[in-house]
């Protein structure tokens, strides 16, 4: 291929590559594990490496980045605040930058968290466990370090933090961390917290950047080669587009409401092991499976795709995609967030009614790849909460559950439903699994989840 057809082919590989180091990132803090996000995501050692978690201050230098990470990780690891936590990041609408060099990248994406934790609505000053919609920006520098990208400086912005019964509009910040015992570089700067009396234009009191700019000269381009090392970087990067797609066709197809469509078009049904999974409704597997789908097509009053107002519209976010050594398998994860309406059972009563309702969950997915093409082998929703509009995850985390009238159902043993009671830490009852592995590995070895009992 010419010189800018190979140049445009590692930059794709590049703006995948970092997306997947932002995926890591934030199952790093699913799982707890601040540690990882500094020994093998963060360039820990360059002199210019900084973090800026929202309003806790700058801190730069691999001493204070070192100190500071250790602190994080000693507040996930404390239970004493974890009562009902739920700190699930989603991310959307990546734009990166690569530099004329190709060494260095500047990044960001917009967060829109549906979180719970210690906070305190105003008015009054009482801290009490809160449900809230946490939205900003992560702006974050990357450099490339033996051929790896790693993050240079991890820069969190939020502009509001806020009560789910409130809004932004009427409480933008009922929550401020700033408990770390370390002293940082420097303040926070907090312009960006979003007020409802402030005036926002270019010119004006506050704009939504910080902005990237549109291009980051650093020298010259590098010499790029033709060879196996950056072909298999391509042919990864493109890998993991394709199964980006294919999960959209699966919605497109999801919405439309043709199931038979989509196991056609996109799922290997002559693997014995084809699994459908929609949360408690159980594993369909192999030909029961087909069974499923049949079912799903048929215009019958038990099937609840066929319910008068129903709306299940998916929402994903922040794709997280491992593709195996040898390229033929490959494992991918999103969070969902997204606005439902169908006719469930919300607490107190028995009878089912039509429910606005949240919808907050993650894909498990595997594919797999045969003559060429990718194929879903395992699709697997696991859901966290399905709350009511008007009540939230706090006050009511399930008002649906997933029974279909259907039959050659298995049982899936760990569903993370959420529960306000619990007790979220690393070293605790819970975490936000399941997980994906931190590096690809080979294809025929299935991906192992340590899955905490959530019942505990």
């Amino acid at each position: 291929m010419d010189k800018k057809q190979l140049a445009s082919l590692v930059r794709m590989a590049d703006h995948v590559e970092i997306t997947q180091v932002m995926a890591e990132l934030v199952q790093s803090f699913d799982r707890f594990d601040a540690m990882n996000i500094l020994q093998n995501l963060m360039a820990a050692d360059h002199p210019e490496v900084s973090v800026e978690f929202m309003e806790e201050g700058l801190y730069e230098g691999p001493e204070k980045v070192k100190a500071y990470m250790l602190a994080i990780q000693d507040y996930l690891d404390d239970p004493s605040d974890k009562r009902g936590f739920m700190p699930l990041q989603n991310l959307a609408t990546p734009h990166i930058v690569v530099s004329t060099s190709g060494q260095r990248a500047r990044a960001q994406w917009d967060i829109l968290n549906a979180s719970a934790m210690q906070a305190t609505p105003y008015p009054g000053d009482q801290t009490k466990l809160t449900a809230l919609w946490i939205c900003g920006r992560y702006d974050n520098e990357f450099i490339k370090v033996g051929g790896k990208w790693k993050l240079l400086k991890l820069h969190l912005v939020t502009y509001f933090k806020s009560p789910f019964e409130e809004g932004w509009l009427k409480d933008p910040d009922c929550l401020r961390f700033g408990a770390c015992k370390v002293e940082p570089t420097r303040p926070s700067n907090p312009n960006k917290i979003y007020h409802s009396d402030a005036n926002y234009s270019g010119d004006g009191l506050h704009t939504y950047g910080p902005f990237l700019p549109e291009k980051i000269e650093d020298g010259p381009a590098p010499e790029l080669v033709e060879d196996e090392a950056t072909l298999k970087r391509i042919e990864r990067a493109a890998a993991v587009k394709e199964i980006e797609m294919m999960q959209g066709r699966y919605l497109t197809l999801l919405d439309a409401f043709n199931m038979k469509q989509m196991c056609v078009e996109l799922f290997d049904m002559e693997e014995p092991d084809v699994t459908f999974t929609m949360c408690e409704g159980g594993d369909y597997v192999g030909p029961g499976m087909k069974a499923f789908v049949e079912n799903c097509n048929k215009p019958s009053a038990g099937n609840p795709m066929a319910v008068h107002g129903w709306f299940g519209m998916v929402c994903l976010w922040t794709p997280h995609i491992v593709v195996s050594e040898d390229g033929t398998h490959a494992w991918a994860q999103w969070n969902e967030l997204a606005p439902h309406a169908m006719a469930v059972t919300p607490y107190p009563g028995d009878k089912k009614r039509p429910v606005g309702y949240w919808f907050i969950a993650r894909y498990n997915n595997e594919y797999i790849k045969k003559d060429g093409k990718w194929k879903m082998l395992k699709n697997k929703v696991y859901s966290y909460a399905r709350a009511p509009y008007e009540l939230g995850w706090l006050k009511q985390a399930d008002a649906r559950r997933i029974m279909h009238d259907y039959h050659h159902a298995g049982d899936d043993p760990f569903q993370p439903q959420y529960r306000p009671a619990n007790i979220y830490s690393g070293k605790g009852a819970h975490r936000w699994e399941p997980f994906l592995p931190e590096e690809a590995y080979g294809s025929k070895e299935a991906p192992q989840t340590d899955c905490a009992d959530a019942n505990q």
